[in-house]
């Protein structure tokens, strides 16, 4: 050790905020979400694009409801890998084309194509995560192997009677939201702070699906997200 770097160290016993040599583990998540492009393709990217960058499909800044990562492909903690989760994300009515937005209520049967698309897209892919050169972690059909666990589950929706109504969407795509289904990390994979890394779904066989025109040439925004979940590795301030 320096001169410099014992004196930096006296200094931050004295007058920081942390305290030296002790750690504490916080429950913590790294994220990314990507535009899936609507006429298919053969891999996804995640991790690439931090807040404030553009997505490359989207072509809109990326903002923190979409990733945490404020470095290209770097983490900023160390971090431990317990769980691994995907997600298929049809975005809410206000973030979708203009035509779609514009649809009456009695118009969103048209999304029963979509999700039938998108029940489909859980039959293929490849999820792969990088650390450095290295491949850590290579899941298949990583959209049923690793789904949330959590968030909402619409089976059905009844039609009405009457002569002339609309039906209604008669096929919702939906993970498994069912917590004992997560994908688990044993053993966890631990990351040193400013480790370099990336994640890639790469569909093989054939591209990713393609998605269905919902009115005039408008097609449904969509994302699909990695999330890893662990614990950061702080020191105890």
């Amino acid at each position: 050790m320096t001169n410099s770097q014992k004196i930096l160290g006296q200094i931050d016993r004295k007058f920081g905020t942390s305290v030296a040599g002790k750690f504490e583990a916080i429950r913590f998540q790294y994220y990314d979400y990507v535009r899936l492009p609507t006429g298919g393709t053969n891999r996804l990217t995640f991790f690439s694009n931090p807040i404030g960058a553009v997505d490359p499909t989207s072509g809109l800044a990326k903002t923190l409801e979409e990733t945490n990562i404020r470095r290209s492909g770097e983490l900023d903690e160390r971090f431990a890998i317990m769980q691994v989760r995907t997600t298929i994300d049809v975005l809410p009515i206000k973030r979708q084309p203009a035509a779609i937005i514009a649809l009456t209520s009695a118009a969103v049967q048209s999304l029963t194509t979509t999700h039938q698309a998108l029940r489909n897209l859980n039959f293929q892919g490849v999820l792969s995560v990088n650390f450095g050169q290295k491949n850590f972690i290579q899941i298949e059909q990583p959209f049923q192997t690793c789904p949330p666990g959590y968030g909402p589950s619409i089976k059905t929706i009844s039609a009405a009677a009457t002569s002339g109504s609309f039906p209604p969407i008669s096929q919702y795509a939906s993970q498994s939201v069912d917590p004992r289904d997560v994908y688990i990390m044993d053993p966890s994979i631990f990351v040193e702070k400013g480790q370099t890394f990336g994640a890639t779904i790469d569909f093989f066989m054939n591209n990713s699906v393609t998605l269905p025109v919902v009115t005039g040439s408008d097609k449904a925004a969509v994302n699909i997200g990695v999330i890893l979940d662990g614990y950061v590795i702080r020191p105890v301030q």
